[in-house]
């Protein structure tokens, strides 16, 4: 439920500690992110956090503001956890800047794999649905990359398996199918948290 204006709007007096809420979750969410990942992504958390809580609470706007602070904010966990795994560390040798492009090939993979598994399902989102053969092919595609980068690569993984998971039930609580437009969302949540899994285990390798 959103903490925004409108609910407010009748009582202004109270808007001061409305904000003293949302700043205190941002100010929590901030602090556990900064255990695990670097500051700017801690930070970016944070924003999220404040901002859905601050977004409109009237249905057409919530839906708009959450569908765009999903993609600014996507854009932005993406950025800053590429940039920090940028001075990642392989188990083997590979020349400058070719270590990242590797993470990048495995999150980009393994994200479109895991959609894939979305539409193998019973309720599947397509007319054409994946096969049995088309799932297992693209799960041992898409998986390969994230295995040649080692322990993070696999955490990384298996995060991107977990929000995928809790992803689709949250989408299936509200109806059966999944829409085209949902898997774009679950391919970017996944690949984000791809990146956020590995590069938590780095920091702890």
């Amino acid at each position: 439920m959103s903490l925004g204006w409108r609910p407010l709007q009748t009582a202004p007096r109270f808007m001061p500690l409305l904000g003293m809420a949302i700043g205190a979750v941002g100010a929590v969410v901030y602090w556990l992110g900064a255990q695990i990942w670097p500051t700017s992504i801690a930070v970016v958390l944070s924003m999220l956090a404040t901002a859905l809580l601050s977004a409109d609470s009237g249905a057409d706007g919530r839906a708009a503001n959450v569908d765009v602070l999903s993609f600014v904010f996507a854009l932005l966990l993406k950025y800053n956890a590429l940039i920090a795994l940028s001075t990642a560390s392989l188990p083997f040798a590979l020349p400058a800047n070719l270590a990242l492009g590797l993470i990048m090939i495995a999150g980009h993979a393994a994200s479109r794999a895991l959609v894939v598994s979305v539409l193998a399902t019973p309720t599947r989102a397509a007319s054409n649905p994946a096969s049995h053969a088309d799932l297992g092919i693209a799960l041992v595609t898409g998986f390969a990359p994230a295995a040649l980068i080692g322990l993070p690569g696999l955490i990384g993984l298996a995060v991107a398996i977990v929000a995928r998971i809790a992803f689709v039930a949250y989408l299936r609580r509200r109806r059966p199918t999944i829409a085209a437009a949902e898997l774009d969302v679950i391919q970017q949540l996944t690949e984000v948290c791809f990146y956020l899994g590995a590069l938590a285990a780095w920091g702890y390798i």
